[in-house]
């Protein structure tokens, strides 16, 4: 019998450089950060192929497992939609397995993060690849999207989504280096209830055209890698974004960014953290005197420095032949 063991990193993200619509379909372009949710799985096919010994007259046996109406998978309470994710894949994959997920997050549930579809998308690829079934990011994306509103952060670099419907994907490039110093206001944001919101659609229809603006300089700045201009889009977002999801000190926090050499905001558009965008070339001397400043001038429920990185899933696998499962 055998055990199939996997493990996968996914990156969360610091929201998005830039949210909205374009041509009336809702997107988004993730900004993936260094903070990862990891993910060990464990799975045990339900019907698993066991030699009965040689010279046996009855050939092989195949033992089933029974779960009798119970999840196959050992998981937390909080995690219903990776058991829900788990059921869909095994469903377009063409397997049945029991087993057991570990989580170890470094990202915060309600700020923003990414945090729910980077769980999603490591325990996914995990047991894929424990199970040595190719599998792709799109593969991955798809059965997020039936889910929840999800991030890229599946796919390599950085990439401009459809974020609700997965209508199209365009990966812009690799991540172009940057400090973000983030700052949380304090509260959580369900996103699926932000993007069910009714006047969503109208917010979106609003700020089309000065989306558009930004989308066309973010464009110039991540293909040259000229974070200047891609803080400058992103800035723009997130000012349209405090219509429909305002956050506290907004123009105070940007002005003051701004003032000590950042060079423009990002927003968590359905979550509650904002970030100064800055080069990444600030001594760690300068990086404790500006988290100081910061703390004392605005005083938020959290503050940290983090880095932008690239978007996408490493996975491995392990199998171990087993003599029971215990």
């Amino acid at each position: 019998m055998s055990a199939y063991y996997g493990w996968a990193r996914c990156p969360g993200t610091c929201g998005e450089w830039i949210q909205g619509a374009k041509n009336g379909t809702p997107f988004l372009i993730d900004c993936p950060v260094n903070r990862y949710v990891e993910v060990e799985t464990r799975a045990v096919k339900h019907q698993e192929r066991v030699d009965s010994g040689e010279g046996s007259e009855d050939g092989p046996e195949y033992i089933a497992f029974e779960t009798r109406g119970r999840s196959p998978w050992q998981l937390s309470d909080q995690k219903t939609k990776t058991e829900k994710a788990l059921t869909l894949l095994a469903k377009q994959f063409d397997f049945e397995c029991r087993g057991k997920v570990n989580f170890h997050s470094e990202l915060p549930v309600g700020k923003g993060m990414a945090s729910s579809t980077a769980d999603l998308s490591a325990v996914m690829a995990a047991v894929l690849t424990s199970l040595k079934t190719p599998w792709k990011p799109e593969d991955i994306a798809h059965i997020a999207l039936a889910i929840e509103p999800s991030d890229p952060v599946m796919f390599p670099g950085v990439t401009e989504f459809a974020h609700q419907d997965g209508k199209y994907i365009r990966e812009l490039g690799p991540n172009v280096p940057a400090l973000l110093l983030v700052l949380d206001g304090g509260g959580t944001l369900d996103t699926q209830r932000f993007n069910a919101r009714s006047d969503l659609n109208g917010h979106y229809r609003k700020y089309e055209s000065l989306i558009q603006k930004a989308l066309a300089i973010f464009y110039e700045g991540i293909a040259h890698g000229d974070l200047e201009k891609m803080a400058y889009a992103s800035t723009i977002s997130a000012q349209c974004n405090q219509e429909i999801n305002p956050k506290p000190y907004d123009d105070e926090f940007t002005h003051f960014v701004q003032s000590i050499g950042g060079l423009g905001m990002i927003s968590a558009h359905s979550g509650t953290i904002l970030a100064g965008v800055f080069p990444p070339e600030i001594s760690p001397v300068k990086k404790a005197e500006i988290l100081e400043n910061t703390r004392f001038r605005f005083n938020p429920v959290h503050l940290e420095w983090m880095e932008t990185c690239d978007g996408g899933i490493q996975s491995a696998a392990l199998e171990e032949k087993l003599n029971n499962l215990g």
